[in-house]
């Protein structure tokens, strides 16, 4: 941000008065963007700052726009961020924000191109994922897990990408999954109010619980590890589609539930990334490789390779490790990659075998 319409600094010879109004008017945003992001992730917020939050942030498009800004620039700055002071964070954060806008002016104006066609209710909607991510109450980036503290005493717990909606402000309890997966231990209300989380293929309302909600292409995916969950499909018609007890899981639809048969659960501990964990047995390394990608980024997996298998437990802080950790059991070489557009990949391939030597 902190740019005019025709690309010129504020500061730069022939920018008019205007250009620099318009650029403290950016900078006020982003310093009103960085305190929020404070506040909302390095210290303790209640669910009213998340309700004034949510109000700044629709308040103007711009808001979103530098929102999104900062989140943009990774988890790579949230970790160490969050041991410092405020006052040393937000300096870190503005000196980046405005390096990296410096780096992309050209982006920032499509941008802002892009909003404009496109309208702010399309953006609110959802259609764009980084701004749904901006917008939602709760999000991690790629990478990032975070727990929440409830209204109620209960905790939520965000895997990787994960972006979710809190509302406790009516007859129910409402956690509306936007993206990603969430693992919920379910609290006290005071007012016996029944508590759901929501995904675009229905309902599963806790009955006094732990468990774990992840939204996929195709359907929810839905485990509970204490006490019992009641899924209600979007198109039931309010009619339960079936009721979760501990160790059991499924796959739910808008038209109905699928228990997930042993083996489906078998293969991955589905609950294991709470601890920071992968724990895989016997999954095939592609099936593998797609799961870690979610934390570490896009990896591509060579076909003759695909189906060995994988088992182990493996830490999530450091993706990289785990690559290279495959390498010393695998016959598989990871290599560094770019993809056609110019963005990162990881190309997991098949290992050469070294000549033989020649027998005298």
């Amino acid at each position: 941000m902190g740019f005019d319409r025709a690309g010129v600094s504020p500061g730069a010879p022939g920018a008019r008065a205007e250009d620099g109004a318009e650029g403290a008017a950016d900078r006020a945003v982003l310093d009103e963007a960085i305190r929020w992001r404070i506040k909302l992730q390095y210290n303790t917020a209640d669910a009213s700052a998340w309700q004034a939050f949510d109000a700044w942030l629709r308040a103007q498009p711009a808001h979103a726009l530098v929102w999104e800004r900062l989140q943009a620039l990774g988890a790579r700055l949230q970790r160490p961020a969050a041991e410092m002071p405020g006052e040393a964070a937000a300096r870190i954060l503005r000196q980046t924000e405005a390096a990296q806008a410096r780096r992309s002016r050209r982006k920032a104006l499509m941008s802002l191109g892009a909003l404009a066609a496109g309208g702010w209710v399309a953006w609110r909607a959802g259609e764009v994922p980084a701004v749904r991510q901006a917008l939602a109450d709760v999000s991690t980036s790629r990478g990032e897990r975070r727990r929440v503290a409830l209204p109620d005493g209960g905790t939520l717990v965000l895997n990787t990408e994960t972006a979710v909606d809190i509302d406790y402000g009516g007859p129910a309890r409402r956690i509306r999954l936007l993206a990603g997966e969430v693992y919920v231990i379910s609290g006290q209300d005071p007012l016996s109010r029944p508590l759901f989380v929501e995904t675009r293929d229905g309902r599963a309302q806790a009955l006094g619980t732990r468990y774990r909600v992840r939204q996929w292409d195709d359907g929810s995916e839905v485990a509970v590890d204490e006490g019992a969950v009641a899924l209600l499909p979007r198109d039931g018609a309010g009619e339960a589609g079936a009721t979760l007890r501990a160790g059991e899981s499924a796959r739910m639809t808008p038209q109905g539930v699928r228990a997930l048969a042993p083996v489906d659960v078998r293969v991955m501990d589905g609950g294991a990334w709470v601890e920071g964990a992968l724990s895989v047995r016997d999954m095939p390394l592609d099936a593998f490789l797609q799961e870690l990608s979610r934390y570490h980024g896009a990896i591509e997996c060579d076909p003759a390779v695909a189906r060995l298998p994988v088992s182990g437990v493996f830490q999530l802080d450091d993706t990289r490790k785990v690559l290279a950790l495959l390498r010393q059991i695998l016959p598989v070489e990871p290599q560094a990659g770019r993809l056609w557009w110019g963005g990162r990949v990881t190309r997991v391939r098949a290992r050469a075998r070294a000549p033989e030597r020649a027998r005298g």
